[in-house]
């Protein structure tokens, strides 16, 4: 079997997070009516430092497919026509990410001839998806849970480890008034 040479993991599976509340956010982040753009959004699939055209062209197709609500081949074309983008680029490293985290919903036409084989091209349908968001809220709510969880345990062992304690103490206390009791000290 061939060892792989493991350098981290692929930009096409990674999400970025910047540092907790970060620069670009501050302590705005934390406040109730603060919302997020497109742009900022897409900061976490696409790092605007690291990637800057993939960013771009990634926040103008969000974009479009909201104002849009779908996209064909041929508005694919036209998108990266009137922007001045790469259909390349587009098809072979956004589409994909944005598909693979959920944040849009691909479909895929077979060709109508009949004679499908793998090489056949097949032309894909996109528009918005939901799907990263529940991911995102399951996930946040699962680790939520395993928090309190934790903290609950930990808070019963230590009422447990207190209560020992307790016991403890007392039975030193009881035994001390046997021993006084006994030497005839405690009347």
């Amino acid at each position: 079997m061939r060892e792989t040479n493991w350098k981290g993991i692929p930009t096409k599976c990674s999400m970025y997070f910047p540092e907790k509340g970060g620069r670009k956010f501050g302590n705005k982040i934390w406040e109730e009516g603060f919302r997020w753009n497109v742009s900022d959004l897409m900061d976490f699939l696409f790092p605007h430092h690291k990637m800057p055209v993939h960013n771009e062209v990634a926040v103008e197709y969000v974009k479009f497919l909201l104002e849009n609500g779908d996209n064909t081949e041929n508005g694919k074309k036209e998108f990266c026509q009137l922007k001045g983008y790469s259909l390349n680029t587009l098809k072979k490293a956004i589409i994909p990410k944005l598909y693979r985290f959920g944040i849009i919903h691909r479909t895929r036409e077979f060709p109508k001839n009949g004679r499908w084989n793998i090489k056949s091209k097949r032309k894909s349908y996109e528009k918005e998806s939901l799907v990263f968001s529940t991911m995102m809220r399951k996930m946040a709510d699962e680790w939520e849970a395993m928090v309190e969880t934790a903290r609950l345990r930990r808070q019963k062992e230590t009422q447990k480890e207190r209560e020992g304690e307790r016991e403890i103490e007392k039975q030193e206390r009881l035994e001390w008034e046997r021993y006084l009791r006994e030497k005839g000290e405690l009347a």
